[in-house]
């Protein structure tokens, strides 16, 4: 499944470098391990519908329990090369 998310410049830039391995989100797509997360800058003025405005990640590994509140998941990904 493919999910289209937003996300601030600053935590995009630091999924896409490598420095930031995991997102934490709302549970509320009912994620999967191998799950396709596709993020777009918010503050970037372009056509939402434009594949190539998306970066894509995949997700590797989900922590949903200890340490986070209810409905929260932990979400390890890594990038999907174009």
């Amino acid at each position: 499944m493919i999910h289209k998310l937003k996300i601030k410049p600053e935590y995009l830039q630091r999924l896409v470098d490598g420095t930031k391995k995991a997102e934490i989100r709302i549970n509320d797509r009912d994620y999967q391990v191998g799950d396709i997360l596709e993020f777009f800058n918010i503050l970037r003025n372009v056509c939402v519908g434009d594949p190539d405005f998306y970066l894509k990640f995949k997700i590797t590994h989900i922590h949903s329990s200890f340490g986070l509140e209810k409905n929260y998941a932990c979400l390890s990904v890594e990038i999907v090369k174009k």
